[in-house]
Formats: structure tokens, sequence, C-alpha cells
């Protein structure tokens, strides 16, 4: 098997496939042809090397000779053994017949690819746990997860598409797992799984994941800390289900109000109106201990979303706010009103 794989290496290395297509480096490849003469073998590999087209020429082959265990068989091989040694390309058209061939995942797969120092031949291996979920590919989870706990290497089985086998599978026991990549990586799909598999545990760890950004940060247009899909998944939560009221990082959400990037500021506005009618004066203190700039801009911005439910909110600052330059500003603002 290595000897046939040798032969293709240097062809696979410019050539190959990311969801399908070829990838092209210098002059275009000819395609090569997959004939009906030709043995299932031989197709696979010109396939898996190429891709695009080739992939469900391939397919078609299979199924119209009824090889389509024979195909994943192959496939299964090829992932087991030769999964560290094929550049990216090819080893994801390998697990792409793998997985159109047949309906299962041997866990071993997961348990081999989960473990390679290539992110990218880690990924492949959690994308077909997530897309053949099993009680099996379950079991392969959880022992993966307790024996990176076991060996303090949690941080090298971060991956987002780990999360989405997490949640494929409903591994409720690894929600930590959840947490620490989306403290870490801070992609969406930590934050989806954590919804799915209990949604109640998700206010806390959302509130520490918003806080990663600063009032610095969040004053840019641009933010380098936070992942703006992972913030609309967390302000679509928020707005509804309870805040946190009690969470010492809760007043972030005034900072988020009042940043520059607009969708940030639009979506804590949101949540902010859905949460004041029930919980005015609690939210009104929560601001009146933010910094200065960030109550008097809040302020200011008020004017842009101004509502009653706002209104009656900067009538409750007023009976809370200390700062002079913020209680100038409540008086302009209701000043700014009644004219």
């Amino acid at each position: 098997m290595a000897g046939q794989w040798s032969r293709l290496l240097v062809l696979a290395g410019l050539i190959g496939t990311a969801g399908c297509q070829t990838l092209e480096t210098g002059a275009p490849t000819e395609k090569p042809q997959i004939t009906r003469d030709m043995s299932l073998e031989d197709a696979y590999r010109k396939a898996v090397s190429y891709g695009a087209e080739t992939l469900p020429e391939l397919r078609e082959l299979a199924k119209d000779r009824n090889q389509m265990p024979e195909l994943h068989k192959i496939a299964e091989v090829d992932l087991l053994k030769e999964y560290d040694s094929l550049p990216t390309p090819v080893l994801l058209n390998v697990a792409h017949v793998y997985r159109v061939s047949g309906n299962s995942m041997n866990p071993e797969i997961l348990n081999r690819l989960a473990r390679s120092k290539q992110e990218a031949v880690r990924r492949v291996g959690w994308r077909l746990a997530a897309t053949r979920p099993s009680a099996e590919v379950g079991r392969a989870i959880e022992s993966l997860l307790s024996d990176a706990l076991t060996r303090g290497r949690e941080s090298d089985m971060l991956v987002p598409d780990m999360a989405s086998a997490i949640q494929e599978n409903g591994i409720k026991n690894a929600y930590s797992f959840l947490v620490l990549g989306l403290m870490q990586q801070g992609a969406p799909e930590y934050a989806n799984a954590m919804l799915a598999l209990d949604a109640n545990r998700a206010s806390s760890p959302f509130i520490d994941y918003l806080n990663k950004a600063d009032l610095e940060d969040l004053r840019q247009l641009n933010q380098k800390t936070i992942n703006l899909l992972t913030c609309t998944v967390i302000f679509r939560f928020f707005s509804e289900n309870p805040l946190p009221l009690n969470h010492p990082g809760l007043p972030v959400i005034f900072q988020y109000a009042v940043s520059r990037n607009r969708a940030l500021s639009e979506m804590a506005f949101a949540v902010l109106e859905k949460h004041i009618p029930d919980n005015r004066l609690a939210l009104a203190v929560l601001l009146s201990r933010q910094p200065v700039p960030v109550q008097v801009a809040f302020i200011e911005s008020s004017q842009r979303e101004s509502t009653a439910n706002i209104r009656l909110f900067l009538d409750d600052m007023k009976e809370v706010a200390q700062q002079k330059e913020v209680i100038e500003e409540l008086n302009s603002q209701q000043g700014a009103v009644e004219k």
C-alpha cells in the first residue's frame, strides 16, 4: 500500500482538493479518466489524487458495480495507515470517499487521527466523527478526552471540529472541553455545542468569554480578542434567556453596548432592551459602577437607541449615579428629550 502511495505523493503534493475542488498550483494538470474497465483500486487512487469531478465519478463507478463496501474499506485502510503521510488535500479526498461510500465509521480512525501532531489531520478525524455519530464513536471520543485529561494535554485536543463531534455524539460529560475551547480559541462551534448539550450551563462561561475583550479593544472597529460570530451566538442566547445578574463580569455588556463596532453595539442594546423591564434598578446599579466614559457613552448612545424602556432606565440611573459628569449627561439627555 505504501509503495502505491509513494508514486502519487509528488503529484498529490501539488494537486488535491478541499471540499472536492482541485487545488491548482502552476500549470493546469490533466484530469485523469475514470473508465468503466479500470479496477476499483486504480480508479480510487486516481480520484483521490486529483479530486474535483473525479470523486463523484468514482462513486458512480463503485455504485454501478455494487462495490461501495469495497470502496469504503479501501478508504478506511488509508485513513488508518496513511493519514499522517498524505498531503492534506488528498487526505480530505480520502475522508470524503470514506464518508460517501458507507454509513458507518470505524472508531479507530478517530482514535488515530485525533492524536496526530498535525491540526489538519486532527480536524479530518473529528469531522468524520461529527458526520458519522454512533455509540462506538461516542465511546472513542470519551476515551480520547479522558486520556487527554489524565495526561494534562487537554489543549492538544482542541479544534472546532471536535466541538461538533462532541455535539453530534451527545457527549455531555465533555462540557469542560467545550468551555476550554471557547475561552482559548473562541470559535462559534464551541458555543453552539454548549447550547445543544446543556444551555442551562452556558450563561456563566458566555459572560466569561465576553470579558476577554477589554474596553480598548471594543472601542475599535475590529476586535482582536473575540470572534464576532461567537458573540452573535451568545447575544442571541441572552436575548431569549435570563442574564446572570450575580456574575461579576456581567457589566461588560454595557461596554459592548458602546462599542464602535455597530453590530456588537446593536446586539448588546437588544439584550439590554429585553431585560431592562424586569431588572431596571439592578442593571442601573451595574452601569453606575462602570468607568465614567462608559456611562457617558451609554447615555449618549441611548439617544440613538431611545425607547420607553431605555428612557425609564435612565431615570433609574439618576437615582444611583454618583459622578458629576454622568449626572450632567443624564440631565442633558432629559433636556433634549423634553425639547
